[in-house]
């Protein structure tokens, strides 16, 4: 048997940590011995300025003190890395113009074998220089992004601000676009969906279909639908049904789940 591929993770959340660890000890096509769990980009740079026997790094992107790839910019890194991620599918259109490999929160059993497998083909054959090019290269693609934070809105010929945090979902209905609060009441406001997807915190808000974009904190219910499809209660309740296609059903399930 191989000898066990020296691993070390980079992670702030500890529920993420315990299902990484439980998913590699499943792994039929090799062992790990996990040898370090840091969650700061500072602790990551002093350990693998004295650290030489790392086979193997899984790095959050996000964490406490930053953005993982800083660590590049800041020692040089002799292993593969396999980042894990919880960005939105379109942000991770950046990785797949390069070699690197990542995993999308929660990870997937079947991703993760995936990855491991290319590891195991590629070890030891990677070229050092290009690799590390492209990652830096990512770290412009992923840098912090600043998110809207509220709406200036008309009321009784006045305005006022609606913040964030106050919005269950926007929607379009008769060619305008209407913001309704978690109060039940609701404004006209001068956007279209596309933009407002682009503006607003993929954490906090996803883009149902083409006439809604929810809270997350709005949702109550989701029920399975005909043909694969996921229909969403949510609150205040909608004027219509609020049906997310079998198409983004798997990715709605995901970010729910995170």
């Amino acid at each position: 048997m191989p000898p066990a591929i020296k691993t070390l993770i980079i992670e702030d959340e500890n529920s993420a940590v315990n299902r990484l660890k439980k998913e590699l000890l499943l792994l039929p096509n090799a062992t790990f011995e996990i040898i370090e769990i840091i969650d700061s980009i500072s602790e990551v740079v002093a350990w693998l300025k004295r650290d030489d026997e790392t086979d193997l790094i899984f790095m959050d992107i996000h964490l406490v003190d930053g953005l993982g790839f800083e660590i590049f910019n800041q020692v040089e890194v002799q292993c593969p890395v396999i980042f894990t991620t919880a960005y939105d599918e379109y942000a991770l259109q950046a990785f797949k113009v390069n070699s690197i490999d990542y995993l999308l929160k929660p990870i997937n059993p079947e991703e993760l074998k995936t990855a491991i497998d290319r590891f195991l083909e590629q070890k030891g054959h990677a070229d050092e220089e290009n690799y590390i090019d492209q990652i830096k290269q990512l770290a412009l693609e992923f840098r912090p992004k600043t998110y809207r934070s509220s709406f200036l809105v008309s009321f009784r010929q006045k305005m006022m601000m609606i913040d964030i945090h106050e919005v269950a979902y926007m929607y379009v209905k008769e060619r305008g676009v209407f913001l309704k609060k978690k109060d039940g009441l609701e404004y006209v406001i001068e956007f279209f969906l596309d933009d407002l997807e682009k503006q607003l915190d993929p954490s906090l808000f996803y883009r149902a279909n083409r006439q809604f974009l929810v809270s997350r904190s709005s949702i109550k219910e989701i029920e399975p639908y005909f043909n694969g499809r996921l229909i969403l209660a949510v609150k205040p309740e909608a004027h219509t049904s609020i049906i997310v296609s079998k198409e983004k059903a798997t990715y709605f399930k995901r970010w729910a789940d995170y």
